[in-house]
């Protein structure tokens, strides 16, 4: 009976994980049949070491198991976070065209935003801002080649971020005016969205060249008024020429109010009501307001122009 307490020990010792119940039962019944008696002269040495090997196989096939299944769980949560790694780095790692640039032609000293010698965009307004039609309303792009692989050639522009595409104009060249071996005056679909975008261009279906370039913000606006210029174009206490649109309120000033992001009053301005003109899409009258702003500091910000509130915004 000595010979095997030692065993009875360690199967209550044992954690619940390791052992059936079923198993447990086993042991002990063997424990019971090879219990040493008068009649039969078992050695207790023998008997001891066979239920030992017995308690180590039961005992190492469920470890075995149990470390297998660890093993597989743990190489298929290393794959999972391996992939989403290379999944995020694939994201935030996308390769964009290289950022283009202002450069002035030679002829007409008109500053050109784009690959010098290949394509650009004449510059009217210094940044494209996200949501908005108007400076992308009327656009002179120019293309420099062979002249006659580029005039009276099919042509398309596409925009394309991490998470969008957008066809921004198609049709087709037409002869140089100037320097340029060939050019279109176009208008844009808005930009979806602020970040960078790549622009590139084709003609005849095949790649010319591309670029990319920073989309500002949508302006700040209310629900009757919206800016006409971003505030991330604004100069740090600078008061800065300023005109706010309104396809709605027809009045002869309005008050305008620059709100810290704690929403307390940091500056109190006046704006006059100085242009009226038709809107093409909606045939509805337009009022123009013009007046100055400046801001203190780099920051988030809110306007309230008329009584009415912007989205925090960033300068």
């Amino acid at each position: 009976m000595r010979e095997t307490e030692p065993i009875k020990e360690s199967l209550k010792s044992l954690p619940k994980y390791s052992l059936s119940k079923e198993q447990r039962l086993t042991i002990l019944f063997k424990l019971q049949e090879n219990r040493p008696n008068k009649e039969k002269n078992f050695k207790p040495a023998v008997t001891f070491v066979s239920l030992l090997v017995i308690l180590f196989i039961l005992v190492f096939s469920q470890f075995r198991g149990k470390l297998i299944q660890e093993l597989a769980m743990n190489k298929e949560s290393s794959e999972m976070e391996s992939s989403m790694v290379n999944m995020e780095e694939t994201f935030l790692d996308k390769e964009y065209a290289e950022k283009g640039r202002f450069f002035t032609l030679p002829d007409t000293k008109q500053e050109v935003f784009g690959i010098e010698g290949k394509v650009g965009i004449l510059n009217v307004f210094d940044h494209f801002v996200a949501e908005d039609a108007r400076r992308v309303a009327k656009l002179m792009i120019l293309f420099w080649g062979n002249p006659e692989e580029l005039a009276g050639k099919d042509y398309k522009i596409e925009a394309a971020n991490n998470n969008k595409s957008v066809m921004l104009s198609e049709g087709v060249l037409l002869m140089g005016l100037n320097d340029d071996d060939a050019h279109v005056l176009t208008e844009f679909t808005p930009f979806p969205d602020e970040g960078l975008w790549q622009l590139s261009f084709y003609v005849d279906g095949q790649l010319f060249d591309e670029f990319s370039l920073e989309v500002l913000p949508p302006f700040p606006k209310t629900e009757n008024y919206i800016l006409e210029k971003s505030p991330k174009e604004m100069e740090i206490l600078k008061e800065t020429d300023m005109t706010i649109e309104s396809l709605g309120k027809n009045k002869k000033k309005i008050d305008v109010q620059l709100l810290g992001e704690d929403g307390k009053i940091v500056s109190e301005h006046t704006f006059v009501q100085e242009a009226e003109h038709i809107d093409g899409l909606s045939n509805s009258p337009v009022y123009i307001y013009a007046g100055k702003l400046s801001f203190p500091e780099k920051g988030y910000w809110m306007l309230k122009i008329d009584g009415e509130k912007t989205q925090r915004f960033e300068n």
